[in-house]
Protein backbone atom coordinates (compact mmCIF):
# COMPACT_ATOMS: atom_id res chain seq x y z
CA UNK A 1 0.00 0.00 0.00
CA UNK A 2 2.83 2.29 0.67
CA UNK A 3 4.33 1.29 -2.30
CA UNK A 4 1.64 1.96 -4.52
CA UNK A 5 0.45 5.84 -2.66
CA UNK A 6 4.22 6.51 -3.18
CA UNK A 7 3.94 5.49 -6.80
CA UNK A 8 0.71 7.91 -7.77
CA UNK A 9 1.07 11.30 -9.40
CA UNK A 10 1.16 14.21 -7.14
CA UNK A 11 -2.24 15.21 -8.98
CA UNK A 12 -2.35 18.10 -6.44
CA UNK A 13 1.48 19.41 -7.83
CA UNK A 14 0.30 19.36 -11.21
CA UNK A 15 -2.45 21.68 -11.11
CA UNK A 16 -1.01 23.89 -9.06
CA UNK A 17 1.97 24.31 -11.23
CA UNK A 18 -0.84 24.44 -14.45
CA UNK A 19 -2.67 27.19 -12.55
CA UNK A 20 0.95 29.49 -11.81
CA UNK A 21 1.71 28.60 -16.37
CA UNK A 22 -1.91 29.93 -16.50
CA UNK A 23 -1.69 32.93 -14.27
CA UNK A 24 1.40 33.82 -16.18
CA UNK A 25 0.12 33.78 -19.26
CA UNK A 26 -3.17 35.64 -18.58
CA UNK A 27 -2.28 38.21 -15.41
CA UNK A 28 0.58 38.99 -16.68
CA UNK A 29 -0.17 40.58 -20.12
CA UNK A 30 -3.33 42.10 -18.56
CA UNK A 31 -1.64 43.71 -15.94
CA UNK A 32 1.50 45.59 -18.11
CA UNK A 33 -1.65 45.97 -20.85
CA UNK A 34 -3.80 48.20 -17.93
CA UNK A 35 -0.67 50.01 -17.31
CA UNK A 36 0.05 50.49 -20.65
CA UNK A 37 -3.33 51.69 -20.92
CA UNK A 38 -3.11 54.54 -17.92
CA UNK A 39 0.10 55.80 -19.77
CA UNK A 40 -1.02 56.52 -23.33
CA UNK A 41 -4.25 58.27 -21.64
CA UNK A 42 -1.56 60.61 -19.48
CA UNK A 43 0.30 61.07 -23.41
CA UNK A 44 -2.76 61.30 -24.73
CA UNK A 45 -3.87 64.68 -21.86
CA UNK A 46 -0.39 65.72 -22.31
CA UNK A 47 -0.44 65.86 -26.22
CA UNK A 48 -3.55 67.99 -26.02
CA UNK A 49 -2.04 70.24 -23.66
CA UNK A 50 1.18 70.66 -25.91
CA UNK A 51 -1.25 70.90 -29.15
CA UNK A 52 -2.84 74.00 -27.50
CA UNK A 53 0.54 75.33 -26.62
CA UNK A 54 1.75 75.23 -29.94
CA UNK A 55 -1.49 76.56 -31.62
CA UNK A 56 -1.62 79.72 -29.52
CA UNK A 57 2.42 79.72 -30.24
CA UNK A 58 1.48 79.91 -34.04
CA UNK A 59 -1.36 82.57 -33.42
CA UNK A 60 1.05 85.24 -32.22
CA UNK A 61 3.45 84.25 -35.04
CA UNK A 62 1.99 84.82 -37.57
CA UNK A 63 1.32 80.86 -38.61
CA UNK A 64 5.56 80.60 -37.97
CA UNK A 65 6.23 76.19 -37.84
CA UNK A 66 8.78 77.04 -35.90
CA UNK A 67 7.35 78.49 -33.20
CA UNK A 68 5.03 75.98 -32.82
CA UNK A 69 7.00 73.19 -32.90
CA UNK A 70 9.69 74.96 -30.32
CA UNK A 71 5.92 75.42 -28.09
CA UNK A 72 4.93 72.02 -28.89
CA UNK A 73 8.29 70.36 -27.74
CA UNK A 74 8.09 72.43 -24.23
CA UNK A 75 4.50 70.54 -24.01
CA UNK A 76 5.44 67.43 -24.40
CA UNK A 77 9.00 67.56 -22.20
CA UNK A 78 6.68 66.06 -19.12
CA UNK A 79 6.58 62.73 -21.23
CA UNK A 80 10.76 62.23 -20.84
CA UNK A 81 10.04 63.80 -16.87
CA UNK A 82 12.78 61.09 -16.00
CA UNK A 83 15.07 62.95 -17.33
CA UNK A 84 16.57 66.44 -16.37
CA UNK A 85 14.66 69.49 -17.53
CA UNK A 86 17.42 70.93 -20.01
CA UNK A 87 17.60 67.53 -21.40
CA UNK A 88 13.97 66.40 -22.01
CA UNK A 89 13.52 69.39 -23.91
CA UNK A 90 16.11 68.60 -26.08
CA UNK A 91 15.09 65.19 -26.69
CA UNK A 92 12.17 66.25 -27.00
CA UNK A 93 12.63 68.75 -29.79
CA UNK A 94 14.52 66.46 -31.69
CA UNK A 95 11.86 64.23 -31.78
CA UNK A 96 9.22 67.27 -33.16
CA UNK A 97 11.56 67.39 -35.71
CA UNK A 98 11.50 64.11 -36.67
CA UNK A 99 8.84 64.14 -39.82
CA UNK A 100 8.24 60.13 -39.21
CA UNK A 101 7.43 60.54 -35.32
CA UNK A 102 5.33 64.18 -35.30
CA UNK A 103 3.51 65.86 -37.71
CA UNK A 104 2.10 69.44 -37.37
CA UNK A 105 -0.80 69.73 -40.10
CA UNK A 106 -3.02 73.42 -40.06
CA UNK A 107 -6.33 72.69 -40.89
CA UNK A 108 -7.31 76.23 -40.75
CA UNK A 109 -7.05 79.02 -42.36
CA UNK A 110 -6.92 77.48 -45.77
CA UNK A 111 -5.68 78.16 -48.99
CA UNK A 112 -8.92 79.93 -50.01
CA UNK A 113 -9.10 82.04 -47.08
CA UNK A 114 -5.75 83.45 -48.32
CA UNK A 115 -8.09 84.13 -51.74
CA UNK A 116 -10.56 85.66 -50.50
CA UNK A 117 -9.61 87.56 -47.24
CA UNK A 118 -5.55 88.15 -47.93
CA UNK A 119 -3.96 91.58 -48.57
CA UNK A 120 -0.30 92.35 -49.91
CA UNK A 121 1.51 93.54 -46.65
CA UNK A 122 5.36 94.48 -46.64
CA UNK A 123 5.23 91.98 -50.07
CA UNK A 124 3.47 89.30 -48.08
CA UNK A 125 -0.29 88.01 -48.34
CA UNK A 126 -1.78 88.38 -45.00
CA UNK A 127 -4.96 87.78 -43.29
CA UNK A 128 -6.36 91.28 -41.72
CA UNK A 129 -5.64 90.23 -37.85
CA UNK A 130 -8.13 93.95 -37.67
CA UNK A 131 -11.09 94.57 -39.34
CA UNK A 132 -14.49 96.59 -39.19
CA UNK A 133 -16.85 93.85 -36.76
CA UNK A 134 -19.51 94.66 -39.53
CA UNK A 135 -17.76 93.18 -41.78
CA UNK A 136 -19.48 89.77 -41.53
CA UNK A 137 -19.89 88.60 -45.28
CA UNK A 138 -18.58 85.33 -46.20
CA UNK A 139 -15.55 84.92 -48.98
CA UNK A 140 -16.71 83.07 -52.45
CA UNK A 141 -14.33 80.38 -52.68
CA UNK A 142 -13.90 79.33 -48.52
CA UNK A 143 -17.32 80.26 -47.58
CA UNK A 144 -15.85 81.33 -43.94
CA UNK A 145 -16.26 84.82 -42.78
CA UNK A 146 -13.61 86.84 -41.94
CA UNK A 147 -13.16 85.97 -38.02
CA UNK A 148 -13.19 82.30 -39.49
CA UNK A 149 -10.26 82.61 -41.12
CA UNK A 150 -8.67 84.21 -38.45
CA UNK A 151 -8.62 81.35 -36.47
CA UNK A 152 -5.49 78.60 -36.17
CA UNK A 153 -6.55 75.25 -36.18
CA UNK A 154 -3.82 72.52 -35.88
CA UNK A 155 -3.54 68.96 -35.56
CA UNK A 156 -0.86 67.31 -34.20
CA UNK A 157 0.09 63.55 -34.58
CA UNK A 158 3.35 61.85 -32.94
CA UNK A 159 4.86 58.53 -32.40
CA UNK A 160 4.22 57.71 -28.74
CA UNK A 161 6.72 54.57 -28.34
CA UNK A 162 5.15 51.33 -26.00
CA UNK A 163 6.91 51.18 -23.02
CA UNK A 164 5.76 47.11 -22.14
CA UNK A 165 7.68 44.40 -24.72
CA UNK A 166 5.13 41.96 -23.95
CA UNK A 167 1.61 43.77 -24.66
CA UNK A 168 3.34 45.88 -27.46
CA UNK A 169 3.03 43.34 -30.58
CA UNK A 170 -0.61 42.90 -29.31
CA UNK A 171 -1.96 46.74 -29.80
CA UNK A 172 0.26 47.40 -32.56
CA UNK A 173 -1.90 44.46 -34.64
CA UNK A 174 -5.10 45.59 -33.60
CA UNK A 175 -4.11 49.47 -34.12
CA UNK A 176 -3.13 48.25 -38.09
CA UNK A 177 -6.99 47.66 -38.55
CA UNK A 178 -7.96 51.23 -37.37
CA UNK A 179 -4.99 53.00 -38.69
CA UNK A 180 -3.15 51.76 -41.98
CA UNK A 181 -1.95 55.37 -42.73
CA UNK A 182 1.44 56.21 -43.58
CA UNK A 183 2.40 58.21 -40.40
CA UNK A 184 1.00 55.27 -38.66
CA UNK A 185 2.49 52.39 -40.53
CA UNK A 186 5.94 54.56 -39.65
CA UNK A 187 5.12 54.46 -36.00
CA UNK A 188 4.25 51.09 -35.72
CA UNK A 189 7.72 50.24 -37.69
CA UNK A 190 9.48 51.75 -34.68
CA UNK A 191 7.35 49.90 -31.64
CA UNK A 192 5.30 52.96 -31.37
CA UNK A 193 1.73 53.81 -32.15
CA UNK A 194 0.01 57.44 -33.15
CA UNK A 195 -1.56 59.46 -30.97
CA UNK A 196 -3.57 62.63 -32.18
CA UNK A 197 -5.07 66.49 -31.22
CA UNK A 198 -6.28 69.04 -32.29
CA UNK A 199 -7.22 72.45 -30.86
CA UNK A 200 -8.52 75.56 -32.47
CA UNK A 201 -7.30 79.56 -31.19
CA UNK A 202 -8.10 82.92 -31.95
CA UNK A 203 -5.43 84.50 -34.72
CA UNK A 204 -3.41 87.05 -32.25
CA UNK A 205 -0.91 88.18 -35.42
CA UNK A 206 -1.90 88.32 -38.91
CA UNK A 207 -1.58 84.87 -40.75
CA UNK A 208 1.11 84.78 -42.96
CA UNK A 209 0.15 82.43 -46.04
CA UNK A 210 4.42 82.12 -46.77
CA UNK A 211 5.21 80.71 -43.15
CA UNK A 212 1.86 79.15 -43.32
CA UNK A 213 2.85 77.42 -47.04
CA UNK A 214 -0.42 77.28 -48.21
Amino acid sequence: MTIRRALEPRSGGAATIEFLIVAFAVLVPLIFGTLEIALLVVARQTLSVATFLAARAGATEHGDPGAMRRALARGLVPLRAARGTTEAFAVSYADVQRRDRTRIEIWNPVRASFADFGVVVDGRTEIPNVWPRTRTGTGPASRQTLAEANQLGLRVSICRPLLFPITAPIFIAGLRLADASPFAQSCYAQGAIPLHARALVHMQSAARRSLMQL
